[in-house]
């Protein structure tokens, strides 16, 4: 079965092009994350990016098409940040892991358009939310190892849903609460700590 996360989207060649592309782009992340994906018309992207409705037909050929685009620019936007942080996680294995789990929530919380719009595929195409999360799944199983932060003998894609849970979750209640302060984070990665260092046992004694 093809993914429909595999829509091909040709991006424009010369730069008025790809200034175009990049404002319609834009445009739909913006309107999808404040009024949602149903509410939103292709006719509101193109004015929302200063250009027409047969302009935004030139790039994309319906409004599903560009939300699935969307989808596809966070979770490459979001695997190329936990690369680029991956090496630079030290500690040992329960540090690293909760590292790079703060390092999801602090995306996370950079980026509250990803979790809305994510979200609400769900109700929009359901195989398209599951596609997202298996493939975003294969995807952080790299940075994992990358990081050395994947238990020896460890399934490497169980790993890697248990800690988009764990990262999802968290993630949610920040955004939630608006606050990713010093202290607040600080509470967060040592609760993480203990949970991963010592388990529920521990977090019990605590």
């Amino acid at each position: 079965m093809n993914s429909k996360l595999d829509l091909v989207v040709v991006i424009p060649e010369s730069e008025e092009g790809r200034r175009s592309f990049d404002r319609l782009v834009k445009a739909a992340e913006d309107l999808f994350s404040q009024q949602g994906y149903r509410s939103t018309t292709i006719k509101d992207i193109a004015q929302s990016a200063g250009l027409s409705v047969g302009a935004f037909y030139i790039y994309f050929r319906s409004k599903y098409q560009i939300y699935v685009y969307i989808m596809q620019s966070f979770a490459l936007r979001l695997q190329n940040y936990l690369d680029s942080r991956a090496g630079k996680i030290t500690g040992d294995l329960i540090e690293r892991q909760v590292e790079y789990i703060m390092e999801f929530i602090g995306f996370a919380y950079k980026n509250p358009a990803c979790y809305n719009l994510i979200f609400e595929s769900l109700y929009i195409d359901r195989d398209l939310f599951l596609q997202y999360y298996y493939q975003y799944a294969q995807r952080y199983v790299p940075a994992l190892t990358k990081s050395r932060a994947l238990p020896e003998g460890m399934d490497p894609m169980l790993w890697s849903f248990i800690n988009m849970g764990i990262g999802n979750f968290i993630g949610l209640k920040v955004l939630a609460e608006n606050d990713a302060g010093p202290e607040r984070m600080e509470k967060i990665r040592q609760t993480l700590r203990i949970l991963l260092r010592s388990g529920l046992s521990k977090a019990e004694e605590e």
